[in-house]
This record gives C-alpha cells, sequence and structure tokens, in this order.
C-alpha cells in the first residue's frame, strides 16, 4: 500500500499541561529499580531503551499489574493505583505487548471484546443488554475503523492491526483518559502501522493522556511529546522528543550497563 501524507505527528513543539494525571515515586516493582516519572495531561510519553531494560514492567507497574514492594504510584498526585481492577474502574486502560494472549479473547466476537470492561456500565443490574451491547460495539468498531463484516465477527480471523483497533475500542468505549500502550504496533504491517500511529496522535488531541512503551525508537521519536529511557532497570532520563534523536536515546540506553 502506499502512504501518504506525514508518516509521524508535526506538532511536538505544542506546550504540554503541567498537570499531572499519574505518577511513580521512588518505585522498586519487578525489574524496575527507583522508577520516578510523571505523565501530564494530554501528551504522548513514549518509553524505550534496549532489550530486557524494564521498559514493559513500567506499563504494568503504572497499571497495578506489579504492586511496587516500596514506593507509590499516584493518579492525580492523590489517589493511590491499587490494583489493575482499581485502574479500569479510574479511567486508566492497558494495551499488553503480548496482544493475543493478554488483551484479546480470540475465539470472541469484536462485540464481546469491546464491550468487556464495560459490562457492568452497560447494566449496572439485571440480565447483560444485547442492545446496549451491540450499539456499544458497532459505535467504536466504526469509529476505529476496524474491517469486518459484522462485530459478530471472530477476532482471530483479523489482521495484527484490525486486532489492535479492537483493544483501543475496548478501552475508549470504556471512557478511559489514560492509556497504556505496550509495543502498540508490534506483528503490524507497515500500512496499518501509519493507521494505529494516526489513532494515537488524535487521541492525545481529544485529550487522551497517552503512554507508548517501544523498542522502536524512530516510533517514539515520531510521536511522542517526551521521551523516558530505560537502562538495566533503571530510568536513565527524559528528554524532549523536539530536543533529541537516536543517538541520544542509544547512548542513554547504555547508561546503567
Amino acid at each position: 500500500r502506499e502512504l501518504s501524507g506525514h508518516y509521524y505527528r508535526d506538532d511536538t513543539g505544542v506546550e504540554i499541561s503541567k498537570q499531572v494525571v499519574l505518577e511513580a515515586k521512588n518505585v522498586i516493582a519487578g525489574s524496575v529499580q527507583n522508577l520516578t516519572i510523571q505523565l501530564h495531561k494530554g501528551e504522548i510519553l513514549g518509553v524505550g531503551g534496549l532489550s530486557d531494560c524494564g521498559m514493559h514492567d513500567v506499563g504494568k507497574v503504572l497499571f497495578g499489574l506489579l504492586k511496587p514492594e516500596t514506593g507509590e504510584v499516584l493518579k492525580d498526585q492523590k489517589e493511590p493505583v491499587k490494583s489493575a481492577s482499581w485502574a479500569v474502574r479510574h479511567g486508566i486502560g492497558y494495551v499488553s505487548k503480548n496482544r493475543d494472549q493478554e488483551s484479546l479473547m480470540l475465539i470472541s466476537s469484536i462485540a464481546d471484546n469491546i464491550c468487556l470492561p464495560s459490562l457492568k456500565d452497560l447494566t449496572p443490574f439485571g440480565p447483560i443488554s444485547d442492545r446496549k451491547q451491540k450499539q456499544l460495539a458497532e459505535k467504536w468498531s466504526e469509529r476505529m475503523e476496524v474491517k469486518a463484516d459484522s462485530v459478530k465477527v471472530f477476532c482471530n480471523t483479523l489482521s495484527g492491526g484490525n486486532k489492535q483497533k479492537v483493544v483501543l475500542a475496548k478501552w475508549l468505549g470504556k471512557g478511559s483518559d489514560i492509556m497504556i500502550l505496550d509495543c502498540p504496533t508490534r506483528g503490524i504491517d507497515v500500512g496499518a502501522k501509519y493507521e494505529i500511529y494516526e489513532l494515537i496522535i488524535n487521541m492525545a488531541k481529544q485529550g487522551k493522556t497517552i503512554i507508548v512503551v517501544s523498542s522502536e525508537m524512530p516510533e517514539i521519536l515520531g510521536i511522542t511529546n517526551r521521551i523516558g529511557v530505560m537502562s538495566n532497570g533503571r530510568l536513565a532520563g527524559i528528554v524532549n522528543t523536539k530536543e533529541t534523536n537516536q543517538e541520544e536515546l542509544l547512548r542513554l540506553s547504555a547508561k546503567y550497563l
């Protein structure tokens, strides 16, 4: 497929809000050592580094999948992120790098996947409403331009790019304001990558706050406002995207090796 227009965002110089919506303070958990990092409202924050640098655990810590041994994770600088279920209820969504194993129910329909986090919202009491599920699924499947004959199609029949759109639709349908995306274009062809980048950038323009964890440095250089570089489980530095380059990111990623 021919790619046209900008591959990456062209507004990285726009000043971001000072409002902190999610942060880790001196956290030790999993492979992460003494992590202190802040996420500002409306920004796209990249987290990158070399293989086994601890970057994937950063996303798990912020979503509540990894409980800190020391330190704390706070939403809006006051509410502790107690668990993944707490995070979901309070507007945080998480997309695992292992999409087929951890982010999707493959032998289930597009509708089932999109509606899963929102079932209690759709029907707080009594039986689950098929009508409301269908409405929600069709709304977000259409908005995310999922290519399928209907929302009844099983997810194991979709391409990698369309699977990822279903995962994003699941959290947007839930109303998540903070999105933690771990390797969002892993296993996706170059044309579909362009679509995912556009979706991420548009989410930020609509007021969503996003973390993109990725080992692909051109990717995080292309779509983020700031980049935190991990090295051997430690945060080696945070740089403004418009003021850095791939060589600087590589230098930081080797800081604690």
